[in-house]
């Protein structure tokens, strides 16, 4: 038998099938975990390599009458 329901549309007029919503509501939040997992990871690997050097410079104070 035929489907006889229409597709979803967006705002935008395109089609969506609705079968792929749910997949991708379930799916989004394991690409933001990677992505947060991602940068975590090169925000490791990267850090710590050019050692902290203080920041002192001469300062001419005014006279003190």
């Amino acid at each position: 038998m035929a489907n006889l329901r229409s597709p979803h549309r967006l705002r935008q007029g395109l089609t969506v099938d609705p079968a792929e919503s749910p997949r991708l509501r379930r799916r989004w939040p394991v690409f933001v975990a990677l992505g947060v997992a991602g940068l975590l990871m090169l925000a490791w690997a990267e850090g710590g390599e050019s050692p902290l050097r203080p920041i002192a410079e001469a300062v001419q104070l005014p006279e003190q009458p």
